[in-house]
């Protein structure tokens, strides 16, 4: 197959093979531009990550335990349907510890609230 007579953005000729019956590969052959616009609009399309969970449960602020825990949960609805991949694992293992650590605060929080209640009996 023939090499494309374009050259890259650096400049250098283009190592891609060319187009049947073309002078050019796809990339430089300037009857394929309608079609190189729709390639980069699929191939956006196509890496567009969906949302898992809904937003709107959020809350506006960050002031209690409970809001805290909404985003946790919010978070990990959202990395559930993420594809698998090194960085998923790592985000699940630290929202792990995040969950854990809010139990454990909650929990410490419950005990100090019935503590107070007993002292001022």
């Amino acid at each position: 197959m023939a090499q494309c007579k374009g050259n890259t953005k650096s400049g250098a000729p283009c190592k891609v093979p060319t187009l049947k019956g073309k002078q050019y590969c796809f990339t430089h052959d300037p009857s394929t531009r309608r079609a190189q616009a729709v390639a980069r609009k699929l191939g956006g399309e196509n890496r567009h990550t969906p949302h898992f969970a809904d937003a709107s449960l959020l809350p506006a602020n960050v002031s209690t335990l409970e809001d805290a825990n909404k985003i946790l949960g919010y978070t990990l609805a959202e990395v559930k349907g993420m594809d698998n991949s090194i960085g998923r694992a790592r985000l699940l293992l630290s929202l792990f510890d995040s969950f854990v650590k809010s139990f454990e605060i909650g929990e410490l929080e419950k005990r100090i609230q019935a503590l107070e209640a007993t002292i001022k009996k």
